[in-house]
């Protein structure tokens, strides 16, 4: 379990957050954290699942080679994505091997939340839709933000511009999970802003 008990209660609304890369989630994720949420983040659970010494690690090294570790024995994430984010079998054979153990994690945990009591518990998911998980969730909420935005956020976490638009071009367009969103934050603006339209939602579906 990921310790989703907080101060004796336990977590009853589950709001799933997706956008696409660069789009602003993270940013959203600790503002709602801030206003009292409990955040999971399925990029977490995956790093976590892809440390040294575990089974999915040993898979992915097994599929697509050593070269992608570190010299610590770490998984070079960045290494990574601009092998898989320009090939899109090799991108397809790392979600066969990421996706189910991330998903169970974060099924077994949202199923744990409904157990009872009141909070709101945020899945930060950037699949979230392709994966089927809004399924499981109370409402979605999406992050959006204009194409030149997301690239230059994605370079400036050091990716390279082609590895930034591979990531890009392999998600569902913004549009089409617009119209499965419940509630949509555009980020293209401000931090005050994005705060500004989170608290106006937080404060819609808050626990009394």
């Amino acid at each position: 379990m990921l310790g989703l008990v907080v101060n004796g209660w336990c977590i009853v609304k589950i709001i799933g957050l997706t956008g696409d890369a660069g789009s602003g989630k993270s940013t959203v994720a600790r503002i709602l954290a801030e206003l009292g949420a409990v955040v999971l983040d399925a990029d977490r659970v995956a790093r976590r699942l892809t440390e040294p010494e575990t089974p999915v690690l040993a898979e992915i090294t097994r599929v697509f080679g050593r070269g992608l570790l570190k010299p610590d024995g770490t998984l070079d994430r960045p290494r990574l994505a601009a092998r898989v984010f320009t090939n899109p079998g090799e991108r397809e054979a790392l979600n066969r091997i990421i996706h189910p153990p991330v998903l169970e994690v974060l099924e077994r945990e949202i199923a744990a939340a409904r157990e009872g009591g009141s909070g709101v518990l945020v899945v930060e998911v950037p699949l979230l839709l392709e994966t089927g998980l809004e399924k499981l969730v109370d409402e979605v909420w999406l992050t959006v933000a204009g194409p030149d935005i997301k690239l230059e956020r994605l370079k400036a976490r050091g990716l390279s511009s082609g590895t930034a638009a591979g990531i890009l071009a392999a998600q569902m367009p913004q549009e089409i999970k617009s119209k499965h969103a419940h509630r949509i934050i555009d980020t293209n603006g401000s931090l005050t802003r994005t705060k500004q339209q989170v608290v106006k939602y937080w404060t819609k579906i808050k626990p009394e």
